[in-house]
């Protein structure tokens, strides 16, 4: 299994976001979350979850307009943009956005 960074990684029943750029990160990151509550997307798409502290891929596929909500809610709680509808064709753009988010 490879593993394309950065990783947009979801806590179920959780607005918060976050990505993860690289198997470093997602190592100081892992021992702070609930691993059984996490799904983690790739850069090509490809889900994965958390067992162990150990990613696996999970073979559910997402799809974009479920990350696109996930995303609007992400900014929304952040107190930026409140929109019905994000403009985002692909996981790149969506990555973006939570990576504009993460930095202002």
């Amino acid at each position: 299994m490879t593993i394309h960074w950065p990783l947009l990684l979801k806590v179920a029943n959780d607005k918060q976001l976050m990505l993860l750029d690289s198997q470093e990160d997602w190592l100081a990151e892992r021992d702070h979350l609930k691993a059984e509550s996490l799904t983690l997307i790739d850069s090509q798409g490809i889900s994965y979850h958390c067992q162990g502290g150990v990613i696996l891929a999970s073979g559910k596929q997402i799809p974009l307009s479920e990350v696109v909500l996930w995303v609007s809610d992400y900014a929304c709680q952040n107190g930026h943009f409140c929109s019905a509808k994000i403009g985002a064709d692909s996981l790149a753009q969506l990555f973006e956005m939570v990576r504009y988010l993460e930095e202002s």
